[in-house]
């Protein structure tokens, strides 16, 4: 296959001109120690592999949730059944000086050697691309004594890597200071036969894409991203090869598919689930706040009216509130003891409240497979990231008419146990709104409501930013 050496490039003009005026290019500091692991096991009934697993690190940003699943999507449809897989979501890791990075994860790349304890083979791929064919063939690819094959030396989007030669040259503390590609790359030249070619149907980027040929399509240019991550950046033109990826969204949407699940949770999940417990029973002592004042679900009480015109709508009897934490702006059901989970609002008329929470015992049991309503308030802004497209799919699963969730879209004043602040995934509301309009697509017949929070610039108040569908 002979590579086209056309321009992949973004120029000025290919952004809006808001973006071009803006004078703060700042990216946030990163806030997670290592990259989360997302692991495909054998299939059950199939006898495992004795070949290594096959370890990929993906380059991603929160603003590529969409490419981030449908790539490992697409290895979903080509992997071997019998082989164990681990994505590495390189995402938001702390300690690197991002400022003139071209994107939120340009030179995690050069860090991976030692983030793969510097042994073993690992492949690495930016979060724009689709697998045609099993991973496990480039893995497994004879590396003829190299430590570093990519289809250029200056393209490294994908590249596959001996770990162990790699970190001799590669290290940790330059791609944390900012180095540029430059560097790593006169790092390889400087070493005779330490740099191979890749074949490039490993790296098909955009045009070059062969029907039948391309083993890996990569949507290098950003303007022509068919999902369209940066519209407030960005002039988007229509890709040629998007259908490709929107039909496997379709088919990702239609499997109901996300990266985690309620059963397998991410790793940084289980820990706050843990950590929420532990503050639920003893309070936050560093801070002076008792167990009763921890968690209490007082927040409720600037939402009630909104929630009441929803069930007035919808003539809801019956409602969940998903992360009540111990529900003490609630009123006992009638009938029932003051700490059952079942209670009442004045404003909400007879509707029954159940009440559930997975980090305070007395709310954490089962519950009924559906409610008429669904709500959820101050608690998706302290779900890890990669755990909100299965909690909201929880949330629309239990829904018989509709979903009001709420999002902080700013950072929390309290500081959690371990350091980081209480409000763990803090995003745009565009961004929210993008993950309530997937879980509509992978649960449709459910309305829902979104209320984004934002600080406002003077004073300390918050403004809403209200989404529907």
């Amino acid at each position: 296959m002979t590579l086209a050496q056309p321009s992949f490039k973004t120029k000025y003009y290919h952004k809006k001109i808001g973006h071009l005026l803006r004078l703060e290019r700042d990216r946030p500091a990163g806030i997670r120690n290592e990259p989360e692991l997302v692991a495909l096991d054998p299939l059950p009934g199939v006898t495992p592999s004795t070949k290594p697993p096959v370890r990929i690190f993906l380059g991603t940003e929160p603003a590529q949730h969409r490419a981030e699943r449908i790539f490992v999507w697409s290895i979903l449809q080509v992997r071997d059944p019998s082989r164990r897989y681990e994505i590495y979501l390189m995402k938001d890791l702390k300690g690197y000086d991002r400022l003139k990075w071209k994107t939120g994860f340009t030179a995690y790349r050069y860090a991976i050697p030692d983030m793969a304890g510097k042994t073993g083979r690992a492949i690495y791929n930016d979060v724009d691309q689709i697998y045609l064919t099993d991973p496990a063939e480039m893995f497994d690819m004879d590396m003829q004594g190299a430590g570093q094959m990519c289809i250029t030396e200056k393209e490294t989007a994908v590249m596959l890597l001996d770990c162990e030669k790699m970190a001799k040259i590669w290290h940790r503390e330059d791609a944390q200071r900012g180095e540029r590609h430059k560097f790593f790359r006169h790092r390889v030249q400087a070493i005779d036969g330490m740099w191979r070619q890749l074949p490039g149907v490993w790296n098909s980027r955009d045009h070059e894409y062969e029907p039948g040929v391309s083993k890996l399509l990569h949507y290098t240019t950003l303007q022509m991203q068919p999902w369209q991550p940066f519209p407030k950046v960005l002039k988007y033109k229509e890709n040629p090869n998007g259908e490709i990826w929107f039909e496997m969204e379709k088919a990702a949407d239609a499997a109901g598919f996300t990266l985690f699940t309620e059963e397998n949770p991410s790793g940084s999940y289980r820990k706050l689930v843990e950590m929420y417990k532990t503050m639920h029973q003893e309070g936050s002592p560093d801070v002076g706040r008792p167990p009763e004042k921890t968690f209490s679900g007082k927040s409720l009480s600037e939402h009630v009216g909104p929630i009441a015109a929803l069930i007035q709508e919808t003539g809801t009897k019956t409602l969940l509130d998903y992360g009540s934490g111990k529900a003490l702006y609630y009123a006992p059901y009638p009938g029932e003891a003051q700490d059952s989970r079942f209670k009442s609002q004045k404003e909400w008329g007879d509707t029954k409240v159940t009440c559930y929470d997975p980090g305070y015992e007395p709310f954490s049991g089962p519950v009924e497979p559906a409610y008429d309503g669904v709500i959820c308030t101050d608690v998706l802004e302290h779900i890890t990231e990669e755990d909100i497209p299965w909690v909201l799919d929880k949330l629309f699963h239990h829904a018989r008419h509709f979903v009001y969730a709420v999002a902080a879209c700013y950072p929390a004043k309290k500081l959690l146990p371990d350091g980081q602040n209480a409000h763990c995934t803090v995003l745009p509301p565009e961004w929210w709104r993008e993950q309530l309009e997937a879980a509509s697509r992978r649960n449709p017949g459910v309305k829902w409501q979104l209320c984004a929070q934002l600080k406002t610039k003077v004073g300390k108040g918050k403004s809403d930013r209200v989404f529907r569908g």
